[in-house]
């Protein structure tokens, strides 16, 4: 029952963590910040955490996990491997809009998030290598697509995508507003991944 009751309260850190987090940035939240969101005593944080690295790399775990959860799941949602990856790609700039969104996180947070999370980033793209792979790799199976180098496929649609993103948030950053709308990019992504099938396609 207490470890319930631990896991269940080191949750609620996590998440309120996040939303500080993500609403002021790394070096602007305090741990008296995040104790005072939770109504409790910044002794009593420490019980859970000791700073706030540990914490963030808590909150960066989960979000991995979460990332990689959802876009996983639209991967399974189409039958051809073309359809399956232009899907992967709408819900991964979904995902991104939404948490910039729902957190109003700023462009400057965002990238003061990315460098902080170096590590977490590089989990993330070796597993999206490994997803995108595996994907190519049956459609090899299948005749769909002709035999290539599946893991360059794999990682040049990751740096288009990354790429995509990278411009919307350096177009953002000189607007009043900050907004960051992906509308485009997504359509130009889309194209993308058309084009590099249209190469690599086995036309019957």
């Amino acid at each position: 029952m207490t470890t319930q009751i631990t896991d269940t309260k080191r949750e609620l850190i996590l998440q309120t963590a996040r939303e500080l987090l993500a609403k002021n940035g790394f070096a602007k939240t305090t741990l008296d910040d995040i104790a005072n969101a939770l109504g409790m005593k910044k002794s009593s944080l420490y019980y859970y955490y000791t700073n706030k690295d540990a914490l963030l790399e808590d909150v960066m775990k989960r979000e991995e996990e979460n990332f990689c959860s959802i876009v996983g799941e639209a991967l399974k949602k189409s039958d051809t491997a073309i359809d399956k990856i232009i899907n992967y790609e709408k819900v991964k700039f979904d995902y991104v809009r939404d948490t910039i969104k729902m957190h109003e996180i700023s462009t400057s947070v965002l990238l003061e998030f990315k460098s902080k999370m170096y590590v977490h980033i590089q989990n993330i793209h070796k597993k999206e290598i490994e997803m995108l792979k595996t994907i190519l790799d049956e459609s090899i199976k299948k005749k769909e697509i002709k035999k290539c180098d599946t893991t360059k496929v794999a990682g040049l649609i990751l740096t288009i995508s990354e790429a995509l993103r990278h411009r919307e948030f350096y177009f953002a950053s000189f607007t009043v507003s900050k907004t960051i709308d992906f509308t485009n990019a997504i359509d130009e992504m889309i194209f993308a991944v058309k084009l590099i099938f249209d190469g690599i396609s086995i036309h019957h």
